[in-house]
């Protein structure tokens, strides 16, 4: 099998099949199945390969070493294997753990997030070796099953790992998105993230309306006035020092980001609405690339049954998110909006806080080609030829120079990664809008996936050689 042609489409087929699910206990055996399937497969590819036990789903880590002599560079390679929750089940076109291909797509649940993609990554590392099987290079991969719950065990192994992880020069995965099939993007960072509940507790329990209203500060009123509060008519966010530490936007990024043919008319056709909230001075495509946001992401209290009922109630909620650039703080973020919050609440209703788990720094990487040396002499020469074998090895199978691109969501293990071992990122775009992840009908391009994986064996080519 090592020195087969990897056949991506039908080992993504086989991945699919696996219902694993990891914030489902109900799934439990079916990740464990999935990982003892890939732990398996690395194996038969000539890897050594643990298939290490956590408190939650197993995490399979392979290694290969340089079989010609002193490797040049040692790269390390992640994906995740768990998927998302596949409701509400009756919006499937197709059954979403039986892998069908129609209309030039894979489809099923998590073809494009993440299967498909280190899929893609495996299959060109594969290609690449069984042509070059003494080629000087030392290769790691990483398969963990809690990405979509937030990697608690992952957190623990890069701890424990720290020092071996460090001895490669880089680590390369695809979770993040391109415009299109014909549009790559390589992301150089990712926002971090915070959040939080905050309860607003007025009377000892539900009021009558009538007897008790406009006597009584209704908590449901406080919480709307306090969160209307939390955004000015610019639309950034008003909550002092919120912004301490955030950049301007160079000049480089600018173009970049004004270079990607998934523009505003395109976000609106996507979410499906008519307009674009505003943020002074910057494009809804910067806005949602490089700004830190407070989101409300939740909201309850008092009546939601059917008619009417007359009360003031005893309380309510608001769930906070909040998305971060580089140079902000996570929790110093946090302690902000709480202390906005606590000073804009009337002091007839009592507000407290519920933090939930994974608080996360942004993660940016920006390649030395594109503002210069920003990582030490040493780093950025390293770093800078890794790039350019990317960049490269994109133009060769996409027929076009990539887009360096912040995306706005979260991998907080990029960032942990970053700081226990010192690696950078090279993050290439394998998921498009038309993809649906996390959503009903998710599949992946048959054309991405041929693209991907001649970029890949290409990229291992030219960083085995440098």
């Amino acid at each position: 099998m090592e020195n087969e042609k990897f056949d991506t489409v039908k080992f993504i087929s086989e991945l699919v099949k696996f219902k694993s699910v990891s914030a489902l206990a109900e799934n439990a055996i079916d990740v464990s199945k999935c990982a003892e399937f890939l732990n398996s497969t690395m194996l038969k590819l000539g890897f050594d390969s643990e298939l290490i036990s956590t408190d939650l789903h197993p995490i399979v880590y392979a290694k290969r070493k340089s079989r010609g002599g002193e490797p040049k560079v040692r790269i390390l390679c992640y994906g995740h294997y768990d998927v998302q929750p596949v409701d509400p089940i009756d919006k499937w076109i197709i059954p979403p753990f039986e892998p069908t291909v129609k209309d030039g797509r894979l489809w099923g649940r998590g073809t494009a997030d993440n299967k498909g993609p280190f899929s893609c990554v495996l299959a060109g590392l594969m290609n690449f070796l069984s042509k070059n099987p003494l080629a000087p290079i030392d290769v790691g991969v990483i398969f963990e099953g809690e990405e979509e719950i937030g990697s608690p065990s992952m957190l623990k192994f890069v701890g424990e790992r720290a020092e071996e992880l460090s001895a490669y020069n880089c680590l390369v995965f695809s979770d993040t998105s391109s415009a299109s099939v014909d549009d790559p993007v390589i992301t150089i960072g990712l926002r971090g993230n915070v959040t939080f509940d905050v309860r607003f507790k007025g009377p000892k329990a539900d009021l009558h309306s009538g007897l008790f209203g406009g006597a009584i500060y209704n908590p449901l009123q406080a919480m709307a006035e306090v969160c209307a509060s939390l955004h000015g008519a610019d639309g950034r966010v008003n909550v002092p020092h919120f912004y301490d530490g955030v950049l301007p936007l160079e000049d480089w990024e600018k173009a970049q980001i004004a270079a990607n043919p998934f523009g505003p008319e395109d976000i609106k056709k996507a979410a499906g609405v008519h307009e674009l909230y505003k943020q002074e001075g910057m494009t809804s495509s910067e806005a949602c690339r490089v700004m830190p946001t407070l989101e409300f992401t939740g909201i309850g209290g008092g009546w939601q049954g059917t008619d009417a009922k007359s009360i003031v109630p005893s309380e309510c909620f608001v769930k906070i998110s909040c998305r971060l650039v580089p140079n902000q703080d996570a929790i110093a973020v946090a302690n902000a909006v709480k202390q906005a919050i606590k000073e804009r609440t009337p002091k007839a209703v009592e507000v407290s806080f519920e933090d939930h788990m994974g608080a996360s720094n942004a993660y940016a990487v920006f390649p030395p080609h594109l503002r210069g040396n920003c990582n030490g002499e040493k780093a950025a020469d390293s770093l800078g030829k890794i790039f350019a074998a990317m960049d490269k090895s994109v133009e060769g199978a996409f027929g076009r120079k990539p887009i360096y691109l912040r995306e706005g969501g979260s991998i907080p293990l990029m960032r942990l990664l970053k700081d226990k071992t010192g690696l950078d990122c090279v993050m290439l775009g394998l998921f498009t809008p038309q993809d649906n992840l996390h959503s009903p009908n998710e599949s992946m391009s048959l054309k991405m996936i041929s693209r991907a994986e001649e970029c890949y064996e290409s990229f291992f080519k030219a960083v085995s050689e440098v």
